[in-house]
């Protein structure tokens, strides 16, 4: 009788902790509103991305300030996983150039400033794991006094082409750091890439009419390529048109100006190529010798 209240009361215990596992299991697999709701902001400025993945957290009736949130210590500025900051081109922060990339913002608050963190680690689990020496810059920021925000969050101000504030609101307390973009310089090399990739066409052009005897044709292609960016390649074949064209001394003369200039460039070819210049060094040599 013994041995079978025994072996009752072991199922008992057995099934109730399988139970147990089932509705772990249960709540693991649950998807339910999480108390600090994921939250996401990204603000174009001029030509850049600048994204701020965070979890809001309530203030819920508790003392944030030197409470929940501890002054003097490392916090995650937010709840959850650490907050992350994410430039898709360079910017500057406190005159300090930051690459594009993705960043862990921390900061570490206190009663009268606070130190703003830009972290190499942006994937960590709060302020687990931080380490100072990943730090890509710190920088100090005075408090201010604002309206009540229940929900913490992240926005925007004072946008121009080249510069924008980010400001974190929670409780009764804002805080905020510029960020700069140097907008025409990036306008300058996008300028620079276009016209690397469009004197090329009309330059293939204008060597295939030349090849087929078009010379009109190529002349017209040719000025088109060199108009948007003189490089070694246009001005060679600019100047055997040129030439081919010429009918006078003073258009052979001019042809030979557009050669000479040609050569100049050569400088300007990687090293891997420059064995491809000697051509228009053995002309010029030539064409200056039949003047």
């Amino acid at each position: 009788m013994r041995q079978s209240v025994k072996t009752l009361m072991l199922l008992i215990f057995f099934s109730i902790i399988a139970c147990l596992g089932q509705i772990n299991l249960l709540a693991q697999n649950l998807d339910l509103p999480k108390a600090s709701p994921k939250a996401m902001v990204m603000q174009t400025v001029g030509l850049t991305d600048i994204t701020i993945s965070y979890h809001r957290p309530g203030v819920k009736g508790r003392v944030i300030w030197g409470e929940l949130v501890p002054f003097g210590k490392v916090w995650r500025t937010g709840a959850n996983n650490a907050t992350t900051i994410t430039f898709n081109k360079d910017v500057s922060i406190e005159g300090n150039m930051i690459p594009a990339g993705t960043y862990g913002l921390f900061t570490i608050p206190d009663k009268d400033e606070w130190t703003v963190i830009i972290s190499k680690q942006a994937n960590i689990w709060g302020s687990d794991g931080y380490e100072q020496n990943q730090d890509v810059i710190r920088f100090k920021v005075k408090p201010e006094t604002a309206p009540m925000c229940e929900w913490m969050h992240f926005f925007f101000t004072s946008l121009s082409d080249d510069s924008a504030k980010i400001i974190l609101h929670w409780e009764k307390l804002m805080i905020g750091f510029t960020v700069k973009i140097n907008t025409q310089a990036i306008i300058l090399g996008n300028i620079e890439k276009t016209l690397e990739r469009f004197w090329v066409t009309p330059y293939s052009s204008a060597n295939y009419a030349f090849t087929n005897g078009m010379m009109e044709k190529a002349k017209t292609w040719i000025d088109i390529s060199t108009a948007i960016k003189p490089t070694y390649w246009n001005m060679f074949l600019k100047a055997k048109i040129y030439k081919e064209l010429g009918k006078t001394k003073i258009e052979n003369a001019e042809a030979i100006k557009i050669l000479e200039k040609a050569v100049a460039l050569i400088g300007e070819l990687p090293e891997a190529n420059r064995q491809y210049a000697e051509e228009a060094k053995k002309l010029l040599i030539e064409w200056k010798s039949k003047k």
